[in-house]
C-alpha cells in the first residue's frame, strides 16, 4: 500500500493514482499428480523440483515451467510425515524438511539431506538423515499461547540450517521464531537465535509457509497466503536484524513455496484446496529495495484485506484507529464510507456492486491516504 496525497485524490482521479500489489505472474498450471505442492527448488533454466505434502510419496517431481511432469525420484530411506519445505546448499545436496507440526505434538523431527536429484543415476536416490528438537518445547503440545512449533520454512547459509516456524498460537500473537541446526546427518537440538514480529492478528496472512535465501545470500524471503516479507541488509544470520519490506499480493491462495531463481525474481507456488484454484507455479519480481540510509516502510502501518476476492463481507487487519473507510467503484462513485475504524474491522460488502472496487483509507491526522483493490464476487 502506497501513501497518496489526500488532495489529489478525488473520485476521478482515483483510478490513475492506484498503486496495485505486487504482480504475480502465473506461468503454469502444476501436473494433477502435485495437488498439495509445498516446496519448490530451481533445477537449472526453466525447470523445478516439488513435492506432495504429507501422506504424498516420498518422492520428488521434476517439472517444467510449461506444467509438464520430466522426472520422479523416490527418496530411499525417508518417509513423507509432513514434508513442508525445501532447499540446497553450495555443494547441491538438497535438504527436505519433514518439519510440518500441526499439532505441535509430534517428536519425529527431521530432515533429509540427498544429492542433488538431477545427477541421480536411476529412479531414486538415498537420505541421511537430520533429526532435532526444538531447545525451547518441553510439553507435547504446549500450551494454546504457545503453539510455535510447526515448520514450514527453511534455508541453507554458510553450514547452517534454518527454520522459521509458523504460528498457530491462540490467540495469535504474529511471532515466528527462528532456529539454526547443522547441516551435517545426526541428532540435534535446534537453537532457537532470532524472533520475526509480523504484526498481525489474523493467522492465515501472517503465519509463515515457505522462505529462501538469495543465490549471494544478501536477501531472505519469508511467504505467507497473501504476501511474502524480504530481509536485508542484515549481518551473518542475524536475519531479522537489518532492513524488510512486505511485499503485498493481489489475491490469496495456499501460497507454500518459493525459491529465489535469481537475484531479483522468485518462483511461488500453491497448494490446489479445491478443484480449480490452485495448483500453479508463478514467478515474481522483487520490487526495488530501499537504499541504504533510506527509510524502510514499517509492514505494521499496512493493511491486509481478506478474503480478496470477496462475497458478503471484506476482514480488514492492520493499525486502522484514526482512519476513515470510502469504497468506490471502477467509475470513481463512492458507495459506502465508515468515518471511524476500529482494529480489525468486518466490511459488509454483500449489497456492493460486483466487480472491481477501491478501497481507500483516509488518516484523518495526517491527511494521507491509501488505496487498495478488491474484487467483489457475485453468486
Amino acid at each position: 500500500m502506497h501513501p497518496i496525497n489526500s488532495l489529489l485524490l478525488s473520485p476521478l482521479l482515483l483510478l490513475p493514482l492506484l498503486a496495485p500489489a505486487q504482480t504475480l505472474q502465473t506461468l503454469t498450471l502444476l501436473p494433477p499428480i502435485l495437488t498439495e505442492s509445498s516446496g519448490v527448488e530451481e533445477s537449472g533454466t526453466n525447470k523445478i523440483w516439488t513435492f506432495n505434502d504429507g501422506g504424498g510419496e516420498a518422492a520428488l517431481y521434476l517439472c517444467d515451467t510449461m506444467g509438464n511432469l520430466l522426472n520422479t525420484i523416490q527418496i530411499d530411506e525417508a518417509w513423507n510425515r509432513d514434508w513442508e519445505d525445501i532447499t540446497q546448499d553450495d555443494q547441491n545436496n538438497f535438504y527436505i524438511a519433514n518439519t510440518g507440526n500441526n499439532s505441535n505434538s509430534t517428536t519425529d523431527l527431521t530432515i533429509f539431506k540427498i544429492p542433488n536429484p538431477d545427477t541421480a543415476p536411476g529412479i531414486s536416490v538415498t537420505a541421511e538423515v537430520i533429526s532435532f528438537a526444538y531447545e525451547d518445547q518441553w510439553s507435547f503440545p504446549p500450551p494454546d499461547d504457545s503453539l510455535n512449533f510447526d515448520c514450514e520454512a527453511i534455508w541453507w547459509d554458510n553450514g547452517n540450517l534454518y527454520l522459521c516456524t509458523k504460528n498457530r498460537t491462540v490467540p495469535f500473537d504474529g511471532k515466528a521464531y527462528l532456529y539454526r541446526l547443522p547441516d551435517t546427518p545426526g541428532q540435534y537440538v535446534a537453537e532457537k537465535i532470532g524472533v520475526f514480529d509480523t504484526g498481525g492478528t489474523t493467522m492465515l496472512n501472517h503465519w509463515i509457509t515457505a522462505g529462501d535465501i538469495s543465490p549471494d545470500g544478501s536477501k531472505l524471503t519469508l511467504l505467507s497466503s497473501d504476501k511474502m516479507w524480504v530481509f536485508y541488509d542484515f549481518t551473518g544470520d542475524d536475519f531479522f536484524g537489518g532492513k524488510h519490506i512486505q511485499v503485498n499480493f493481489p489475491s490469496i491462495s495456499q501460497k507454500e513455496g518459493i525459491c529465489f531463481v535469481s537475484e531479483t525474481r522468485l518462483y511461488i507456488t500453491d497448494e490446489e484446496t479445491v478443484p480449480g484454484f490452485g495448483r500453479n507455479l508463478y514467478s515474481i519480481e522483487l520490487p526495488n529495495l530501499p537504499t541504504s540510509g533510506a527509510e524502510v516502510p514499517d509492514p505494521q502501518s499496512h493493511f491486509s484485506l481478506f478474503p480478496n476476492p470477496c462475497r458478503d463481507w471484506l476482514a480488514i487487519d492492520g493499525n486502522l484507529i484514526g482512519y476513515q473507510l470510502e469504497i468506490f467503484d471502477a467509475k470513481g462513485s463512492s458507495l459506502l464510507i465508515l468515518p471511524s475504524l476500529t482494529d480489525p474491522v468486518k466490511v459488509p460488502t454483500g449489497n456492493l456492486p460486483n466487480g472491481l472496487l477501491f478501497i481507500r483509507f483516509l488518516d484523518k491526522t495526517t491527511g494521507q491516504s491509501w488505496v487498495e483493490k478488491v474484487v467483489k464476487l457475485g453468486y
